[in-house]
């Protein structure tokens, strides 16, 4: 294993004054093409957002573009101005087959040992918008395809951008 070649930028796009509960089908779609011999991408997401949240789900596709599945989806991002502290998700080519999940206690009886539920468990539903903010669904990257789903929440939004990059980094230098 060697030290991976810096970042490439694949995706810069910025979206302005998007209005209401969002654009058709309830967000933006970005799709694009990640390189040969990627060995990780990663989702940079900055927004200036008033009145509701904005987050980026990164997902992939089987069957060149007609469906999709979410691979990943950042934080939402609520209220904030540009300059505030950006999202970031980085996620493996590879995936590992598991779903984080968050870790709750389960319901016990008052005095007895409190036990947690495991950090990963199986994957579960990776259909289209169906990941809850800062959570992986397990599925690898399917194919070169890919896609950022902008996903806008609230009735009452106004927006001035949102800043969406997608980087790749490899081990190879034709990546």
């Amino acid at each position: 294993m060697s030290i991976r070649l810096p970042l490439q930028t694949i995706l810069n796009v910025t979206n302005h004054d998007e209005l209401g509960v969002g654009s058709v089908n309830g967000g933006i779609a970005q799709t694009f093409l990640i390189p040969q011999d990627t060995d990780n991408v990663i989702v940079n997401l900055r927004a200036c957002i008033v009145g509701g949240g904005v987050s980026a789900t990164l997902q992939t596709t089987d069957d060149g573009g007609t469906t999709w599945y979410d691979i990943a989806r950042t934080s939402i991002v609520s209220n904030s101005s540009i300059s505030a502290l950006a999202e970031w998700m980085s996620v493996p080519v590879a995936g590992f087959g598991y779903r984080t999940t968050v870790i709750r206690p389960s319901v016990v009886a008052a005095g007895s040992v409190q036990s947690f539920g495991s950090v990963l468990t199986t994957t579960g539903s990776a259909g289209a918008s169906t990941l809850a903010s800062r959570e992986f669904s397990g599925l690898p990257i399917m194919s070169q395809n890919a896609r950022i789903f902008i996903q806008l929440t609230g009735s009452d939004i106004t927006t001035s951008s949102i800043l969406t990059r997608v980087m790749v980094n490899s081990q190879s230098a034709t990546a």
